[in-house]
């Protein structure tokens, strides 16, 4: 019998810092196919910034990728948010769905956290 390697249970890379370049890094190690919505992402923001002459839409954009790599870098984190997503969407019962959306939350303030 053979022992199975055990998953890691903490994060599986650092923080990177809260810049494009860091999180396209991150996202880059994290999930590789992930890039190209990341990049489309990236010029959407800048193309919205160009067009409405405002900052919001790049600060935005790093708000979003941070959150997600705060998600994504633990190992179990990514389909237990994908579960209460589904939950939040799909469920006929309400305190199932409160439930599930106050799971979302407080992953998210994890990830925020790091």
């Amino acid at each position: 019998m053979t022992e199975r390697a055990a998953e890691p249970s903490g994060p599986l890379i650092p923080m990177p810092e809260k810049t494009p370049a860091a999180l396209r890094v991150a996202v880059g190690r994290l999930a590789p196919g992930t890039l190209t919505t990341f990049d489309q992402h990236w010029d959407e923001a800048m193309r919205q910034a160009r067009d409405a002459y405002t900052r919001t839409p790049p600060r935005a954009f790093v708000e979003h990728w941070w959150a997600w790599v705060g998600v994504a870098r633990h190992p179990h984190r990514p389909a237990r948010f994908r579960e209460c997503e589904r939950i939040v969407s799909e469920s006929d019962d309400r305190a199932e769905r409160r439930a599930a959306a106050a799971e979302l939350a407080a992953i998210l303030a994890e990830a925020a956290a790091a």
